[in-house]
């Protein structure tokens, strides 16, 4: 009787565990607002174009997810950071949001040419100065 209490025991524990494990990714995701969302998929798209973006047989690929990209980062330059609420300069802060989104899609722009092109070691630096463009955009307009 006593080893069946245990087992019922760790079989609770378990399930109690394995919920927080499961409602944990859940809970932060709902956290998130529309243009985490949107940058977020575009940050998916980019980890695939990394390991691709060199090789010329996978250009198709890659020019598919150079839209991708685009297309997310189109959706976000029209939103306004959340951090903005904090800030006394809203219309200044909201510039250079948007002038930083101008400058991103500028790159992006560049780099599909040059997989168009077939330029894939200059489209591979140009990606290694998005991410850049990215953590700087992060750190500026990201709430802390």
């Amino acid at each position: 009787m006593n080893e069946l209490r245990m087992r019922k025991f760790w079989l609770m524990a378990f399930a109690i565990v394995m919920s927080f494990a499961i409602c944990a990714p859940l809970a932060r995701a709902a956290d998130t607002t529309p243009l985490e969302d949107e940058m977020n998929a575009a940050n998916d798209a980019l980890k695939k174009l990394k390991t691709q973006i060199t090789d010329s047989s996978k250009n198709q690929s890659s020019l598919q997810l150079i839209q991708e990209m685009q297309k997310h980062f189109l959706t976000a330059k029209a939103m306004e950071p959340a951090r903005m609420k904090k800030e006394t300069d809203k219309a200044k802060f909201l510039t250079e949001y948007r002038k930083a989104m101008v400058n991103l899609m500028s790159e992006m722009l560049k780099m599909e040419m040059a997989v168009v092109e077939n330029k894939n070691e200059e489209a591979g630096a140009i990606l290694k100065n998005l991410t850049k463009v990215k953590s700087d955009g992060h750190e500026k307009f990201q709430e802390e």
